[in-house]
């Protein structure tokens, strides 16, 4: 997917919302981090974990930034605009311009899913972390992905269609070998599991159909098919039997 026009803004709200926020927290808290670090958020995207990472880690710290999109990457620094203790970069994840064994960590959500050699991604995180920094990756298991009160039929068409969003659908499931193979252990996955039984302004929900629509369109669904979508989910919610489930996956490891 293209996030630097449309769908990148629509990105950046649904991180923003209260179910983003909770999986920065956890982030945070798997990270294990201290003042004084120096950390890589790779697909940085509007620089939010950045920030947050960055007020923990303090004036002698570092928080590095790393998203292909100019234009997420123009976002990201005007919201950082405040700290002297971030940098941003337009590198991509299988080509990073940092020496070797720079980091105390690396961290990276929902972004792995949609590079397609995540071995060669995967290698170059070991490369610049230090010997014991730990690697903290969110990716989704695309497959229980799902919108429910639209027409079974309609729905499923736009979900099927969905699914060249990216070309990882059950990445979880292959990140712990993958990792073993490339240098790290003490590897851990852990559910994370998300639940919205409305679509408020604040609900990953809301942000997440709209994504899904603009993708949509694109792909072969037409305009009307999309909007009589999100016109039977926002009918569902008014009703009561509107649902959206999805489950990612933290999965951790430590570079030796």
């Amino acid at each position: 997917m293209d996030f630097d026009q449309e769908i990148g803004e629509i990105q950046r709200k649904a991180v923003q919302s209260q179910e983003g926020v909770g999986r920065r927290k956890i982030i945070m808290d798997s990270l294990s981090v201290a003042s004084g670090q120096t950390i890589l958020d790779l697909g940085c995207g509007g620089g939010y974990q950045v920030r947050s990472l960055a007020l923990a880690v303090g004036s002698e710290g570092r928080v590095v930034g790393v998203d292909p999109s100019l234009k997420q990457i123009e976002v990201a620094r005007e919201y950082c605009s405040d700290l002297d203790n971030v940098e941003f970069t337009q590198d991509t994840g299988t080509d990073l311009s940092f020496r070797d064994e720079t980091f105390d960590s690396t961290t990276s959500t929902n972004v792995l899913d949609y590079i397609g050699d995540v071995n060669g991604v995967v290698a170059e995180l070991r490369r610049v972390l230090r010997k014991g920094g730990r690697l903290c990756t969110i990716s989704c298991l695309w497959d229980h992905h799902r919108f429910h009160g639209a027409d079974p039929a309609l729905n499923d068409r736009i979900l099927h269609v969905f699914r060249n969003h990216c070309p990882h659908q059950m990445l979880p499931l292959e990140l712990p070998t993958i990792l073993l193979n490339n240098g790290f252990a003490g590897i851990n996955s852990m559910p994370i599991p998300l639940l919205n039984m409305t679509m408020h302004n604040n609900a990953f929900a809301r942000w997440t159909s709209k994504l899904i629509a603009a993708f949509a369109i694109g792909n072969g669904i037409s305009e009307d098919d999309v909007a009589l979508w999100l016109r039977q989910l926002e009918e569902a919610e008014r009703d009561g039997h509107f649902g959206f489930v999805s489950m990612s996956v933290l999965t951790t490891g430590v570079a030796i």
